[in-house]
């Protein structure tokens, strides 16, 4: 479900700008698995590589800041609805490396209404070279599977909750690369040594669709997710700091799907 060489470095990029090189091909896959073993979905995601993030590459001040992030957006019931058609389209990945494959499948089935599986989109994102198959899917490629199918995408870097809330609010599709040990993570601890200097294993390395936002708890926003590397992903509910730590560590990358596509 994640990438396996984490970038080395990423550019300045402007906040809200269209960036389609700016990672040094990292490649979305589970680092916790061995991909010759059998998939456990149930298998903690403990990243163990070599790879270190850029703690250079962004300005602290740049980084959304819970506590200053604007929870006063309500719920609509629209922004529900549109929430559970989501949650309808997810399943769970069935091989250890195909985040980005199936993260793209969940927006291609909604936008195109039509059935795509897992197996041909990794087939078509292999012979495309978008994907590669125990090794996983090149963050700079995420989208491409959209694109191929007519669905037009927007990679951008550096976005805030708020361009987010915009895209979802204009019916579009949103995939976002995070760091997976930061989503909901068991040991606060293990969240802080994540994003210490000179550890490996840091960065992003898991695509996951936001879905919505859930503000029924002023104290307690929740950002909610289809996350396709877990068996309870259908809808995640996670915790916006947790949400922006995890978002932080590819520079906030994200990749909209347009709503507005004829196809």
């Amino acid at each position: 479900m994640s990438f396996d060489d984490s970038y080395d470095t990423y550019d300045d990029v402007e906040s809200g700008t269209e960036e389609s090189s700016v990672l040094e091909d990292p490649l979305l896959q589970d680092p916790t698995l061995d991909p010759d073993a059998a998939f456990d979905p149930a298998s903690d995601p403990d990243v163990d590589t070599d790879t270190d993030l850029d703690s250079d590459a962004y300005d602290d001040e740049d980084v959304d800041d819970p506590s200053t992030t604007d929870t006063d957006t309500d719920t609509t019931d629209a922004d529900l609805d549109a929430s559970e058609e989501d949650i309808d389209l997810w399943h769970e990945q069935q091989a250890p490396d195909t985040c980005a494959v199936v993260s793209q499948e969940f927006l291609l089935d909604r936008f195109t209404g039509e059935d795509h599986s897992e197996e041909e989109l990794a087939a078509v994102a292999e012979a495309n070279g978008w994907y590669q198959p125990g090794g996983g899917t090149p963050l700079d490629d995420v989208g491409n599977l959209l694109e191929y199918y007519d669905v037009p995408v927007e990679r951008t870097q550096g976005d805030t909750l708020d361009d987010l809330e915009s895209s979802l609010s204009e019916g579009d599709g949103v995939l976002v690369a995070v760091d997976s040990s930061e989503i909901l993570p068991d040991d606060p601890d293990s969240e802080a040594l994540a994003d210490a200097q000179g550890i490996p294993g840091q960065g992003a390395d898991h695509v996951v669709q936001v879905i919505g936002f859930d503000r029924s708890d002023p104290d307690d926003p929740q950002v909610i997710l289809n996350d396709p590397g877990r068996g309870d992903g259908a809808g995640l509910e996670v915790p916006e700091a947790d949400f922006l730590n995890a978002w932080e560590d590819s520079g906030r990358y994200t990749v909209t799907a347009s709503g507005s596509s004829d196809v």
